[in-house]
């Protein structure tokens, strides 16, 4: 005889698996949108067009592209580069970038975490967050640094385990600094590429020793309670 319980659990599997399938459609669907319709000759057109509110408008458009399509976002901000300037492009780029990427963790840590939770059995996500627990904030700084790599896509992945909040704040902050030198590729060509490769490498060495720092920091204080 089937149990209420397991009535219940099987509906509550159904439903998370539902909300992630749509969550995953919409991403996919924006996407494809923006790579049909959006360009560097739209962009600009956009921007002129909005007068004094087009930084304000287009750093918006690009927390959408950081936090719901994440495949495409070096494309965004390379273009701010050359509709702002490298300067400015790079501001933008690092606020929308930060806010976007912070943004990311949150909506996994408060909602897409417990849904996966429900639909993945315990003994998978037990080995993953152990795996999380150890490589997450440095494996999340090697990929945001380094070039051509699923940035975005890990912040989903290592947000959906245990490590709390705070820690996540320096491999994002690095992060974001490194991708948003991309704006000089925009702006200035190859001369561009050269500077934004020199802050990779150089926000590469620096951020694996402070993270290292912070790692070994916590691992030495009493246990806090991950947001």
């Amino acid at each position: 005889m089937i149990k209420i319980s397991e009535i219940v659990n099987s509906n509550s599997k159904f439903k998370s698996t539902a909300l992630l399938a749509v969550y995953v459609g919409l991403m996919v669907t924006a996407a494809i949108f923006f790579s049909k319709y959006v360009d560097r000759e739209n962009l600009q057109e956009f921007i002129r067009q909005s007068g004094s509110m087009g930084i304000f408008l287009y750093f918006l458009i690009e927390v959408f592209y950081v936090t719901f399509t994440p495949l495409l976002n070096t494309f965004i901000l390379v273009a701010s580069g050359y509709l702002f300037g490298g300067h400015i492009g790079f501001l933008i780029n690092f606020v929308s970038t930060t806010v976007g990427l912070f943004l990311i963790v949150f909506l996994v840590k408060k909602y897409g975490r417990p849904l996966l939770k429900r639909v993945i059995s315990e003994k998978f996500y037990g080995r993953f967050d152990r795996t999380v627990e150890k490589i997450g904030p440095i494996a999340l700084l090697i990929v945001y640094v380094l070039p051509f790599t699923p940035d975005d896509e890990l912040t989903y992945m290592v947000a959906a385990g245990p490590i709390s909040f705070n820690r996540f704040i320096l491999p994002v902050v690095l992060g974001s600094i490194a991708k948003s030198a991309y704006s000089y590729i925009g702006d200035m060509g190859k001369e561009g590429v050269v500077i934004a490769l020199y802050s990779r490498v150089v926000l590469l060495v620096v951020g694996l020793i402070l993270i290292s720092l912070q790692e070994y920091l916590i691992k030495k204080s009493p246990k806090v309670k991950s947001f």
